[in-house]
């Protein structure tokens, strides 16, 4: 009987022992977790949030300070603020350390990188340490693309543009005056159509040009490789001509990255 009654509390010692153990091991788990990440809640203002309904995503993204790429990426659904979130070394494959920067916009369509009506985002925040926590983070404006800032920091990449030169060549030298314009396009010859846009204003030629990702059209991401196609543009319209005006053409499919390329206008656009 006292053997039994040994056997009892020893067994009752252990259980505690390992409990006690588990324990441990899960708050130091939790802890390391808080430590590699950064945690909090998402709200919205009135307005902001008045478009948000419960089938929303909320898109939420880490960006290392000078970078344009998202490091982490993490999908909340179904998505209605306000919510916790927390992000971080359990959503990337690659070790995090340091800071970056929080950018959290909501998505309808299953595209966050196409803007749809009722979208919203916040702004990109400052940096963040890894175990920042009760972070407040707001949606307060509609989503009309990325930030200005990672568009511009996408634009001196060079991996993520094509750049050159443009120049006229001297027999249409007199038909380039000082208020057209150079719409530089980049064409998908699968979709037939562009995927790229950006205009030029106040040019002097030769001119540097850079096109890339910052200039995608909305809801497209560029893999390439792509016809160049630059106009001088007299009437504000590139998609129709009008008398004066002058186009070249790559003679080859350019992939991003491209550099050094040098086009000159030599042929009247008719369209």
């Amino acid at each position: 009987m006292r053997r039994n009654r040994l056997l009892y509390t020893f067994a009752i010692i252990a259980f505690f022992i390992l409990l006690v153990y588990a324990l441990i091991r899960e708050m130091d788990r939790n802890q390391a977790q808080i430590n590699g990440s950064i945690s909090g809640i998402i709200t919205a203002t009135r307005a902001a949030g008045a478009g948000i309904v419960k089938t929303d995503n909320a898109y939420l993204m880490l960006f290392e300070p000078g970078t344009s790429y998202p490091t982490v990426t993490k999908v909340i659904n179904p998505f209605l603020p306000p919510t916790t979130f927390f992000i971080g070394q359990g959503d990337s494959a690659a070790p995090l350390k340091g800071a970056y920067r929080l950018l959290v916009l909501s998505d309808k369509d299953g595209n966050p990188d196409r803007p749809a009506l009722g979208e919203v985002m916040g702004e990109l925040t400052a940096p963040l340490k890894l175990g920042t926590e009760a972070f407040e983070y707001v949606l307060d404006r509609p989503f009309q693309g990325f930030p200005k800032e990672l568009l511009e920091a996408r634009r001196k990449d060079p991996a993520m543009n094509i750049l050159g030169t443009i120049d006229v060549s001297p027999e249409f030298k007199d038909q380039i005056s000082a208020e057209d314009r150079l719409v530089i396009m980049l064409f998908d010859p699968k979709l037939g159509r562009p995927v790229a846009f950006r205009i030029l204003e106040n040019f002097s030629l030769p001119q540097d040009f850079s096109i890339g990702v910052a200039d995608a059209m909305p809801g497209i991401q560029l893999k390439g490789p792509y016809s160049l196609r630059i106009i001088s543009d007299k009437n504000g319209q590139p998609f129709e001509s009008a008398p004066g005006e002058l186009i070249v053409r790559s003679k080859k499919l350019l992939p991003l990255g491209s550099q050094g390329m040098n086009l000159v206008l030599d042929q009247e656009y008719q369209r």
